[in-house]
């Protein structure tokens, strides 16, 4: 699909408050100018604050809720990819949780936000590259672990950025995926990071479509599922081939 065109199943009209206060910006620029804006959004004050907004939302503290043996557990894996690695608030569990011997290794769009992931990781165990979600420099079928923390949401149309992900992962291999929902919560994160949102039945159909089973659902906590907060966190099985 090209990603200059957004097509309304791609990007539906969202309705109520939620479509009230979701970006305007996703929809208003063609997708490079996008990825651009996007790109200079984290490279500039954006970024540097998401280590603050972390800590004040309490994502710095949940993440590690995530990586660990009886979550998205990592043990046994040998390459491990980190899929827009932003500030590194993942790779750090992966590195506390992985295998010594484990490759480790993030990407960013920004350059800013992977030398952000460096000082904070100081960390030999890590490699960094800048790379796009949707033309990804790795060899098919070459991680058989990888983690997507609030990328997905920054493409017009998920497909391509699933694609690439179920490409490089091995058959059965694991991945887990955070991405915004179309919440109330959501669109409010939508509206600071300009993103979109997505409906979590779509998103399953979808990573369905291009080869990624849905293992299970994950939540921060028992609150969190509650109350349907802190967006969307699934763990997916690469389709055996």
């Amino acid at each position: 699909m090209d990603q200059d065109i957004i097509s309304p199943e791609a990007a539906p009209r969202r309705r109520g408050l939620v479509g009230v206060l979701e970006s305007r910006q996703p929809k208003r620029r063609p997708f490079p100018e996008y990825r651009r804006f996007i790109e200079k959004h984290y490279d500039g004050l954006a970024g540097k604050l998401t280590g603050f907004t972390g800590l004040v939302t309490g994502h710095e503290t949940l993440a590690g809720r995530l990586i660990r043996p009886r979550a998205f557990d990592v043990r046994g894996c040998k390459r491990i990819l980190d899929a827009g690695c932003g500030n590194g608030r993942y790779t750090r569990f992966l590195i506390r949780h992985a295998d010594p011997e484990a490759l480790i290794t993030g990407f960013d769009l920004s350059r800013h936000m992977l030398r952000r992931a460096r000082r904070r990781l100081k960390s030999d165990r890590v490699g960094h590259v800048a790379a796009d979600l949707t033309r990804l420099p790795y060899p098919d079928a070459f991680f058989d672990a990888v983690i997507c923390g609030w990328v997905l949401e920054h493409l017009p149309d998920p497909r391509p950025g699933l694609r690439q992900l179920a490409r490089v992962l091995e058959p059965g291999g694991k991945l887990l995926l955070l991405v915004t929902e179309d919440t109330l919560t959501g669109s409010m994160c939508s509206r600071m990071w300009h993103c979109r949102t997505h409906n979590r039945q779509d998103l399953r159909r979808v990573c369905q479509e291009v080869g990624l089973s849905w293992h299970r659902s994950l939540w921060f906590s028992g609150l969190h599922a509650m109350f349907r907060l802190g967006g969307i966190i699934a763990e997916l099985r690469r389709t055996e081939d």
